[in-house]
């Protein structure tokens, strides 16, 4: 039998380094292996366009020896998760590296690249040179010659120098690399980037910088915050909080995620810190928010949200007027047809929804505004009262007559209303297949349509006072460690005082027996704290696991369901209704 093997041509280095779409990109996996090699800092030198400088990138990272340089690095495709896990040794990042072929990244923008890697007080290096590449057959077959020696330039770490940049690929720029690198790297607190000397900061974002103090009651606080130009989406937007140092929990809003007139895709591009001192005593002990009412937390909020507004508005201010411009005027024809009543609060509740899905395309929000005018223009039920009024003074068969006839008005309601119950029905069966579906999505998507879970809730109501009682009481209850456990939920009243509480989880998880105790505990907690009303219990999930309690085993007044079994049981109901009124 001849016996046969697979060849490397040297020309998949070639093929391997072009697997980048631009220098920046192949630049920026260097910066990748720096971090998964548990750096601390990362220096990078980029020279002018068209000089014979090289592009050096070196770190403080843990380096190789030779044996490691030899084993792994030198290993094409050689996947460091297979044997170290998904997270770095020590400081426990998640590894960046996955495809074991970023050693090639630098071969994208030059000929020549020279690596070298201090461990252990010893240095290893070697050279990789494309036209030395191409005059062998294979990869196996190119003689590489590393040198190892003793040295105390670097205590730990690797440096790799680019030499011979491609003259015919655009050069590097410094700004496309700081905009790749702000977006990944933007939030990490022991990852310290230099460009040219410079550290990677807030205000290398492009965009409208601003850099502010802030003096009001907070001492020296510094607020640098740039509103990005950019279409590209930051990771962990918002505001980060820094006291004498150190990180606060996670970067924020100020309250602006909740008004109507920000839309939520503009706060995203909003990023930035404010740096504090000498406010420790406001900080959670975790330090994983601020005090929720401390001095710190009011005085950055009212300080911090107009400056913001201001921000965004500058920036993209005329663009949402234009915007919506557009879509007002096509709506305007339909508004003055209204009574004059109605036209003031059309014309702000079509604002509010420009607001609200700035960015999305015109042809979804113009069925969104449409719908909208649609039910300002209907008023059915006034038209029949207004004939029953007229009609009640006159003979009781004309009567009879007109009230026969808001029969008619109320079934071709409850028609269309089947029909559009039965729509959001798909809707929702739709939202609830996506994988990346989450509790506060369907949380959202339900919370006004109570009805879904049967006639006798449709009687519930909300109550704004409950609502903030609890929130006051949970925002107690569950600080620090527990604060992940605060429960996605929504407490309503019906007409008897009975309270309604809804714990959801995510379409793709599998209901447990400790949800059914999350959900019950809570409800155990409000009695406790003063909510002596019976209190309705809904845990709801994408299947049911088998260590759930049985109807028989369970605490009086709670239902376990599933999204699909909630649809179905929807459909039925309504499908029924429609067959039923036609047949009348």
């Amino acid at each position: 039998m001849n016996q046969q093997s697979f060849k490397i041509d040297t020309r998949l280095a070639f093929l391997l380094s072009e697997n980048y779409r631009s220098p920046e990109k192949a630049l920026k996996e260097l910066i990748d292996n720096a971090w998964d090699a548990e750096a601390t800092e990362v220096l990078v030198s980029l020279p002018l366009p068209l000089s014979d400088s090289p592009v050096v990138v070196q770190d403080n990272g843990t380096g190789m020896t030779i044996y490691e340089l030899q084993s792994e690095y030198l290993n094409i495709a050689r996947n460091r998760r297979d044997r170290s896990g998904d997270y770095s040794p020590n400081l426990r990042r998640r590894v960046k590296g996955r495809k074991g072929i970023g050693k090639f990244a630098g071969l994208m923008i030059t000929s020549s690249m020279k690596v070298e890697t201090w461990a252990r007080s010893r240095c290893s290096a070697f050279e990789f040179d494309k036209q030395l590449l191409e005059s062998y057959e294979g990869l196996p077959d190119m003689p590489l010659e590393i040198r190892e020696s003793d040295s105390s330039e670097l205590s730990s770490g690797t440096r790799v120098t680019l030499s011979h940049l491609h003259q015919n690929l655009r050069f590097p720029t410094e700004q496309k690399l700081k905009q790749l690198l702000i977006a990944e790297y933007g939030r990490e607190n022991d990852f310290n980037i230099i460009i040219n000397g410079k550290p990677l900061g807030v205000d290398d974002l492009q965009g409208e910088y601003k850099e502010e103090t802030i003096t009001s009651g907070l001492g020296a606080a510094k607020l640098r915050c740039t509103v990005s130009d950019q279409k590209r989406k930051l990771r962990k937007p918002g505001i980060s909080i820094r006291v004498d140092g150190k990180i606060v929990g996670e970067p924020s809003f100020f309250g602006l995620d909740q008004a109507d007139d920000i839309p939520r895709k503009l706060l995203d591009k909003c990023f930035g810190e404010i740096d504090l001192a000498g406010c420790s005593e406001d900080v959670t002990a975790d330090w994983g928010a601020l005090i929720e009412g401390s001095a710190t937390e009011r005085q950055l909020t009212e300080n911090i949200q107009p400056i913001l507004r201001e921000q965004l508005k500058s920036v993209y201010g005329q663009e949402m007027h234009l915007a919506q411009a557009r879509l007002r005027k096509k709506a305007l024809e339909r508004i003055s047809k209204l009574p004059e009543k109605r036209r003031e609060f059309a014309d702000k509740a079509i604002k509010k929804i420009l607001d609200r899905f700035y960015q999305e395309p015109e042809d979804k929000l113009e069925p969104v505004v449409n719908v909208l005018l649609d039910a300002l223009e209907r008023n059915d039920y006034r038209i029949v009262l207004e004939h029953i009024n007229s009609a009640r003074h006159s003979e009781v068969s004309r009567f009879a007559e007109a009230l026969e006839e808001f029969g008619f008005v109320e079934m071709a309601l409850v028609v269309e209303q089947s029909n559009n119950r039965l729509d959001f029905l798909n809707y929702l069966e739709e939202i609830c297949s996506r994988p990346e579906t989450l509790e506060s999505h369907v949380h959202k998507a339900i919370e006004g349509s109570l009805w879904l879970f049967g006639i006798e809730y449709s009687l519930f109501s909300s109550n704004m006072t409950l609502k903030r009682q609890i929130e006051e009481y949970l925002g107690k209850k569950y600080k620090g460690d527990r604060a992940e456990k605060r429960p996605d939920l929504f407490l309503t009243e019906n007409l008897n005082g009975e309270r309604l509480l809804i714990e959801f989880k995510r379409p793709s998880h599998a209901l447990v027996f400790e949800d059914y105790q999350q959900a019950t505990a809570y409800r155990n907690d409000f009695h406790k704290n003063g909510i002596d009303q019976q209190i309705n219990v809904v845990v709801i999930g994408g299947k049911l696991g088998n260590d759930l309690p049985a109807q028989y085993r369970r605490e009086p007044n709670v239902s376990i369901m599933t999204f699909s079994d909630l649809i179905s049981a929807g459909r039925r109901q309504y499908q029924w209704l429609l067959e039923d009124r036609t047949m009348k």
